[in-house]
């Protein structure tokens, strides 16, 4: 799997919650490691952490689980 993921649909952990959304930035952080920039597709709520449709999270290239094409 390539580290660049822009474009491409993910299924992700977000604070151990799983997401899925549309990567509109990967980049490498300081350090050496990828991160993702995510677009939600739907909202999460869980406990504290609430996020709507269409916000962006920020996660690492570990916690990708899947890489779909983008819809």
């Amino acid at each position: 799997m390539s580290w660049n993921l822009e474009g491409l649909a993910v299924e992700a952990s977000y604070l151990d919650i799983p997401v899925t959304g549309k990567v509109t930035l990967s980049r490498v952080k300081y350090g050496g490691g990828i991160s993702h920039h995510v677009e939600l597709f739907n909202s999460i709520k869980d406990g504290p952490i609430a996020r709507p449709k269409g916000d962006v999270v920020i996660v690492d290239h570990e916690s990708v689980t899947r890489v779909m094409e983008a819809v």
